[in-house]
């Protein structure tokens, strides 16, 4: 299961959630631009803009902003879709490993150099944003004490053409990994990966107790394990059927002014110096599709929010059965 095996199961079942944008857009405002005017409308369609200016990549955007298409992901309904949710994680299943020639996230492998962010067509989504942001990201890194993989979902800001802003909320698990990183004067690996399965996502943006276990869960909710692959630079396993992955290193005790950027609540939210990513390299598919979720709009709020509600529900039966 990948983001495209989605994409058409929503075309088959609820055909008239994708909505398909031949003419050419601009990554600055242009995608969001259409996002909008169809929310002032009441409506959430996924929307593919397959031609945007300055990248040959296609966009997809919106393909997470209802819960009717979250409860599709998880092979439920909407009005099963908490308790499901919250039941089926209770059996983890662990990734697998495979090789690098059965991934289509290594069918294009950029390193040095060649490792550009303008090769990608990242979105710029609202007017006072400090530039172009990967919003469809999960941020994989690894804890140097315990080895745990974890996953999480950060605004990330294009700086330069190799560089990356990184801002994490205090609590968030890969924020106590950073801290603990420069505590030991050391370089974190890390690796973005941008579109995979919704269930995948949803996994990567649960609250689960502990560091590490959400390639356990996206197992779990995809029903299947999930396969995934050494990266090509960081000491890390990626997901092999995500659209693209971006690898690179945070470098301790360094930081580069970030934001503001608009966030869930439809505020700009905590500009100010932050740690930053060093690309190190790109790998993705020859025709990724690069899924973008769109921020301080419907879609940032929906896909957070189902698997807040799976966790608070399984904890409250655990003492309310």
């Amino acid at each position: 299961k990948d983001m495209r095996e989605f994409i058409n199961q929503v075309a088959r079942e609820r055909p008239g959630d994708i909505l398909v944008v031949d003419d050419e857009v601009d990554p600055k405002f242009g995608i969001t631009g259409i996002a909008s005017i169809l929310a002032s409308q009441n409506r959430f369609p996924s929307v593919l803009c397959r031609k945007v200016k300055g990248s040959r990549l296609s966009v997809i955007i919106n393909l997470t902003a209802s819960y009717e298409r979250l409860a599709l992901a998880v092979g439920t309904s909407m009005e099963r879709m908490v308790p499901d949710y919250a039941n089926r994680p209770a059996a983890k299943i662990p990734p697998t490993i495979v090789e690098k020639s059965r991934a289509p996230v290594k069918q294009v492998i950029l390193t040095g150099d060649e490792a550009k962010l303008s090769i990608l067509p990242i979105p710029t989504h609202n007017e006072l944003d400090a530039g172009p942001y990967i919003t469809g990201d999960t941020l994989i890194c690894k804890d140097p004490d315990t080895g745990a993989m974890n996953a999480g979902m950060y605004r990330i800001q294009v700086q330069k053409e190799q560089q990356l802003g990184v801002w994490m909320w205090d609590t968030h698990h890969g924020a106590h990994i950073r801290r603990r990183y420069e505590e030991l004067g050391k370089e974190m690996d890390v690796a973005i990966a941008i579109g995979h399965h919704p269930a995948y996502i949803m996994a990567c943006v649960s609250t689960l107790p502990g560091i590490g276990g959400e390639f356990e869960e996206a197992g779990a909710l995809l029903g299947e394990p999930l396969e995934v692959v050494p990266a090509e630079t960081v000491d890390l396993h990626v997901p092999a059927w995500a659209e693209v992955v971006i690898e690179g290193k945070i470098p301790p005790g360094e930081r580069f002014f970030e934001g503001p950027f608009a966030e869930w609540p439809g505020t700009y939210v905590a500009e100010g110096n932050k740690p930053f990513i060093r690309v190190t390299a790109i790998t993705m598919r020859k025709d990724a599709i690069y899924y973008d979720v769109f921020s301080s709009n419907r879609e940032h709020t929906v896909l957070g929010s189902l698997p807040r509600m799976g966790v608070v529900y399984r904890t409250v039966k655990q003492y309310v059965p």
